[in-house]
């Protein structure tokens, strides 16, 4: 009789256990599902009563467009074309009407003016031949390595244009001769307290700043920015100040990336940028696209987690959710497209100019709003990244996004981390093209005699240090003529002065 009364107490314990782990395994299932304004993950109903993202925000553009298809018609997504082989009809659009007032309100942030640099200038390098810039911030006490890389590749690769970065006050002597001789333009950031309005969050550099200084310190003379947010501003006083900065220009992170051809030798004339875009020609302003699923054709779909989409990217949703809210940033609606990386933007004096102000004025917008929509909880790259599916940089026809794989950048970051791999993670090496005589990196997607089959820009290089490393010392001449910066010569228009 005990036997059975303890064998009954068994099977009912284990019936419950059952039952808790059914219902834990059901609102798991749930928490998956969308909401209920959508009938299908990742597309909205077309027969949703009301999937308007209410906001007070004058800026909205409004209601979510179901299918990705505009009033005219357009299809804002298209990856089939891409993985057809004709990415000249490949489009990734902001899935959200074109609005008129939207483009005033940005027109008239690029009416604004712009105020003079609040760094000191160090050196104002002559006049190059090119019209072109690069621009970007290096602040380290000793960057002569980096400097190597990035300023020597693209000086050693033909590059002719601006070169304009802001560096440590403290710079060493003889990175100063160096940048001087590879006529660079160089100001000096200083590092400064945040102001109080947004000092919480992480301007003492604690761990809510993720060990990352730029994240937890400002500059003087923009301590309302942290340096993350600040270094577009500098890059936009920066570029206003550059009369003859002309023609395309690029601002981009500076520990990480690598150049082994002129990066804007694949692109149009940037005086006809924005006239031509509407009727088929070049748009202005250019984002560059990580991997995607969809660009992905090496793992795909037997290692789907080598590429990372931004409706679900839980990095995207963990920062911007609790500065916009769910229901506005409605991540559902993105899972299929490609995340832009923040670190290798292209625009034509114009075009970058409406890239620049409207982000800046976003990040001093969400300053505003509290310590949820700062910085470090907000980023720089997730900001853009809401921003442009938003379509609040305006001038939706003139804007493009690249594929990742193609055209002047490869951001080789992700491609070279496979999650599942554990400590060998990094360094991977199996989704990179090389050429087969020179040793060069391909893009991947680009045809065999495109100006960009050998791809201009690598970016993210320090994902693959163990394999990039020894491959920087096989093509020293990619970056370097003399093995001794000192010995490095001028180019030729710095030597002529």
């Amino acid at each position: 009789m005990g036997s059975s009364l303890l064998s009954l107490k068994i099977q009912a314990r284990v019936l419950i256990a059952f039952a808790f782990i059914l219902g834990f395994e059901t609102l798991l299932l749930v928490s998956k599902l969308p909401s209920e304004t959508s009938t299908d993950y990742g597309r909205p109903s077309s027969s949703t009563p009301d999937n308007a993202v209410s906001s007070s925000d004058p800026h909205d553009i409004g209601r979510i467009l179901p299918d990705g298809i505009l009033p005219d018609g357009t299809v804002t997504f298209t990856p089939e074309e891409f993985r057809a082989g004709r990415p000249e009809k490949y489009v990734n659009l902001p899935n959200v009407p074109i609005d008129p007032d939207r483009d005033e309100a940005v027109l008239n942030l690029t009416r604004e003016t712009v105020p003079p640099p609040a760094e000191t200038l160090l050196h104002g390098a002559p006049t190059p031949p090119g019209a072109n810039a690069i621009v970007g911030l290096a602040s380290y006490p000793k960057f002569m390595n980096g400097w190597r890389t990035l300023v020597g590749s693209l000086r050693t690769n033909g590059y002719d244009g601006h070169i304009i970065v802001g560096v440590n006050p403290s710079l060493p002597r003889e990175e100063r001769r160096y940048l001087d001789r590879m006529g660079v333009t160089y100001y000096a950031v200083e590092v400064a307290a945040c102001a109080s309005s947004i000092a919480d969050g992480g301007s003492d550099g604690g761990s809510d700043a993720g060990g990352n200084a730029v994240r937890a310190k400002c500059s003087r003379g923009l301590e309302d920015l942290k340096l993350e947010w600040g270094r577009y501003e500098m890059a936009r006083r920066w570029l206003e100040a550059c009369e003859s900065c002309t023609g395309w220009s690029m601002v981009v992170d500076t520990r990480d990336i690598f150049f082994q051809a002129d990066p804007f030798a694949s692109l149009g004339d940037p005086t006809t940028a924005t006239t031509e875009a509407a009727s088929g020609g070049q748009p202005d302003l250019l984002f560059v696209e990580e991997i995607a699923k969809y660009s992905n054709t090496m793992t795909m779909p037997e290692m789907s987690h080598r590429a990372v989409d931004l409706g679900e990217s839980w990095r995207y949703k963990l920062r911007i959710e609790p500065c916009y809210g769910k229901e506005k940033v409605r991540a559902h609606e993105l899972v299929d497209r490609p995340i832009l990386c923040s670190g290798t933007v292209i625009g034509t004096r114009d075009g970058m100019r409406r890239f620049l102000s409207v982000l800046v004025d976003e990040f001093r917008t969400n300053n505003a709003r509290g310590p949820s929509c700062r910085s470090p909880t907000m980023t720089d790259q997730w900001t853009m990244n809401y921003l442009y599916y938003k379509g609040k940089f305006g001038f939706v026809r003139n804007t493009k996004t690249l594929p990742w794989g193609t055209g002047p950048v490869l951001t080789v970051g992700k491609p070279c981390v496979n999650s599942a791999m554990g400590k060998n993670r990094t360094s991977q090496k199996d989704m990179m093209v090389f050429h087969e005589d020179s040793g060069l990196i391909l893009n991947p997607h680009e045809r065999d005699g495109s100006i960009a089959r050998v791809a201009p820009t690598l970016h993210q290089w320090d994902r693959c240090s163990n394999w990039i490393n020894p491959w920087f010392r096989e093509h020293k001449q990619l970056y370097m003529r003399k093995d001794r910066p000192e010995d490095e010569p001028a180019v030729t228009w710095v030597e002529s002065n």
